[in-house]
């Protein structure tokens, strides 16, 4: 007898086999055509991300320039109550210097008499100043100093002091932005179409 052929059997697997090939086409198809349209989105979030960074940085430089100005104001206030504040300065500037033996002290002329009147007592408790002069000098600002000897000067201006501390904020906050996260597009677009 001839062998028995299940006819239906081979039909539905030959049904099976395509409907099979026809979804794996479908599915190739659909990631082709999704593909495109996945790598934009990571594009779009990856400039979302370094746009938020950018604007987070401003925020950050303009929060600090501001408190830094706020500071500036309340130190110019501070020295418009406290004008004796200027002896502190000098005493800070004349313990930095390495070489005392002659020293000239600018000042603001507002803050001449204070610092004349303070410059013996000064001596007396630094010790190793064997000459030390008083002057008046515009271009310092009330309530800072600059102390010149024949090594060189110490500036102890408010300006300089508050631009130290800018650029000290301006570099710790570059040296603190984020990197961006890295991943490839491929990996994100294989990972999401289950390839």
């Amino acid at each position: 007898p001839a062998p028995v052929v299940d006819v239906a059997a081979q039909a539905e697997a030959a049904r099976a086999a395509a409907q099979e090939a026809g979804f794996q086409a479908g599915l190739e198809e659909g990631r082709a055509q999704l593909l495109p349209a996945l790598e934009a989105l990571h594009a779009a979030a990856a400039a979302l991300h370094a746009e938020r960074a950018r604007v987070a940085d401003g925020a950050e430089r303009a929060a600090v320039e501001l408190g830094l100005r706020i500071a500036e104001q309340a130190l110019a206030g501070a020295i418009e109550a406290q004008p004796e504040r200027v002896v502190d300065v000098v005493r800070g500037a004349l313990r930095r210097l390495v070489e005392r033996e002659r020293v000239t002290i600018l000042v603001h002329p507002d803050d001449l008499d204070l610092v004349r009147e303070a410059a013996d007592g000064l001596v007396g408790e630094l010790g190793g100043i064997e000459s030390c002069e008083v002057q008046a000098e515009r271009r310092v600002a009330r309530g800072g100093a600059v102390v010149r000897t024949v090594e060189g000067e110490v500036d102890a201006t408010l300006v300089t002091k508050l631009q130290r501390a800018r650029e000290v904020l301006v570099e710790e906050l570059a040296q603190a932005a984020p990197e961006p996260p890295v991943a490839s597009s491929s990996t994100t677009t294989s990972h999401v179409l289950g390839a």
